[in-house]
């Protein structure tokens, strides 16, 4: 299943030139990994604060293929590759006009307040593999 969040290119996401800033395009994947979790019927906060369930970035690899800019409407779009116990790794591709311009894979791992790895609660799990 593939996941779409919309979002438009404001001002505060450019340079001086009008062009998206690098480091924007991690914080388009972040809130379209957010809305995800909204999606399939959880919130980030609630799985803290009732399963001690916490996704942290472990790795990406992305590739800025176009540049972005002011008032640009992006589709981000997101789908599950692999899902494990403890972490999950996604496919986060931007696209403008439906041209790709930024493609991304992110490894995602749920720890606890301490930091320790941790199961993903089944029932959080078995959504997952049902979306995937």
């Amino acid at each position: 299943m593939i996941f779409n969040f919309i979002t438009k290119v404001y001002y505060e996401d450019t340079d001086a030139g009008g062009i998206v800033y690098y480091a924007n395009y991690l914080k388009f994947i972040e809130r379209a990994r957010t809305n995800m979790i909204l999606e399939l019927g959880f919130s980030l906060k609630s799985l803290s604060e009732k399963y001690d369930c916490n996704f942290v970035v472990k790795n990406i690899d992305c590739n800025y293929i176009k540049s972005a800019k002011l008032e640009d409407d992006l589709t981000i779009q997101t789908k599950f590759l692999n899902i494990k116990n403890a972490s999950f790794e996604l496919e986060q591709n931007i696209f403008k006009i439906n041209e790709l311009i930024f493609k991304s894979k992110v490894l995602m791992v749920n720890i606890n307040s301490s930091g320790k790895p941790l199961k993903l609660p089944q029932f959080l799990l078995s959504c997952l593999i049902k979306n995937d």
